[in-house]
């Protein structure tokens, strides 16, 4: 007799007799189904088990027990995988078949077994088999899978730091731009990825009782928030432009978008252009432009060039009307041949101390790098003079 049957049976006829009865409450119902249903599953991944072992697929013309599940029981693979791998843990741990093929444990449980037997130590495992089987019949699978994982950590240590390092090796963060937004994709080491959830976690509580926004919802308004609070406020620098977004407009285009309604003596030339994603629409440029800081830059434009007109003063440092100067003036990027990287600095190209004006045309912007090394060039010529 195949194993489980007689256990099979009595979990279909009492689910049978619950379904049929018209004292069952529904409840009642739910549990005499949900019995059948993990006895089934059980079954199923003995016999799929089984029809692997013995090649039966092969008489059914299917190459394979996953292509025959696939076609006979409209099941992936992975689930086929997952059943026959269900099966052989079953077999190891006698106490953990039992409780499955009576439908009082499910598939889903018995995968965290499969799972301790593949990566904890297997002696400790079957030591420990009636304790974790105790925890299945009460708790769901998470519960299984928490005590598992407390028992890897405890039994293999080492690997813990062994995964750490692998997930640092692997860190990446791409943001993409569509037409409709960004695409972000990326994986984060544990320690970053900690810190992104504890924060994302703090900004995305529901903010009233009434609030009928996701999950998803609340992550994405949190994180708009404190973007927001972080550009509004800074970043440590060296007295050089704040991060900031950037969207450069031409007067008639702001004018349309703000007050469209308004005559002015501007023309709108093109569609403002939000600097790393590329055009906005109108809409999206007035909302934007709510709580902005809005710094006019005089520009001459001659064919396809564009000309930051000057608007230095003379003094050491420069205004933040010149910072923003500068940056429109170079995207944004440093003025390094070859170098990509953003303006950390605006630099004067014949030095203050001899005798350089804070004009724009003596201003230039560049990252932190090529800011440092342009200094040490001076100081090498200076002392070679």
């Amino acid at each position: 007799m195949d194993p489980g049957v007689d256990e099979l049976v009595g979990a279909l006829r009492a689910a049978a007799h619950a379904v049929r009865s018209v004292t069952t409450s529904t409840a009642d119902e739910l549990r005499a189904l949900v019995q059948a249903r993990d006895a089934v599953e059980a079954a199923m991944s003995d016999r799929l088990a089984e029809l692997d072992r013995s090649q039966g697929y092969v008489a059914e013309d299917a190459s394979s027990v996953s292509t025959w599940a696939r076609r006979e029981l409209r099941q992936d693979a992975r689930r086929t995988r997952q059943l026959i791998t269900a099966a052989g843990t079953m077999c190891e741990l006698p106490q953990v078949g039992e409780a499955a093929r009576a439908g009082r444990i499910s598939i889903d449980h018995v995968a965290r077994f499969s799972f301790a037997l593949a990566h904890v130590d297997q002696v400790e495992v079957r030591r420990l088999e009636s304790h974790l089987v105790a925890v299945a019949l009460l708790h769901p699978p998470s519960r299984v899978k928490a005590l598992v994982d407390r028992l890897r950590a405890i039994l293999h240590a080492e690997e813990l730091d062994e995964a750490w390092i692998a997930g640092a090796d692997k860190a990446h963060l791409t943001l993409n731009a569509l037409q409709d937004g960004w695409h972000v994709t990326g994986f984060l080491p544990i320690d970053v990825g900690a810190k992104l959830k504890v924060v994302l976690d703090a900004v995305s509580v529901p903010r009233e009782a009434g609030d009928r926004r996701s999950a998803s919802e609340r992550r994405i308004d949190g994180l708009d928030q404190l973007l927001t609070r972080v550009l509004a406020e800074g970043l440590p620098t060296d007295g050089t432009v704040r991060p900031q977004i950037h969207v450069i407009v031409d007067a008639g285009t702001l004018q349309q978008a703000l007050a469209p309604d308004t005559q002015g003596a501007f023309v709108p030339v093109e569609p403002a252009v939000l600097h790393g994603f590329g055009h906005i629409g109108p809409n999206l440029l007035a909302h934007l432009t709510c709580g902005a800081d809005l710094i006019p830059v005089l520009v001459d434009h001659i064919g396809p060039n564009r000309t930051v007109l000057d608007v230095g003063r003379r003094h050491r440092d420069a205004t933040a009307k010149q910072r923003h100067a500068v940056w429109v003036q170079q995207d944004g990027r440093c003025d390094t041949d070859h170098c990509r990287n953003s303006i950390d600095h605006v630099h004067h190209r014949r030095r203050w101390s001899d005798g350089g004006p804070t004009d724009l045309a003596n201003l230039v912007g560049l990252c932190t790098a090529c800011h440092r090394h342009t200094h040490r060039h001076d100081t090498v010529l200076a002392r070679a003079g």
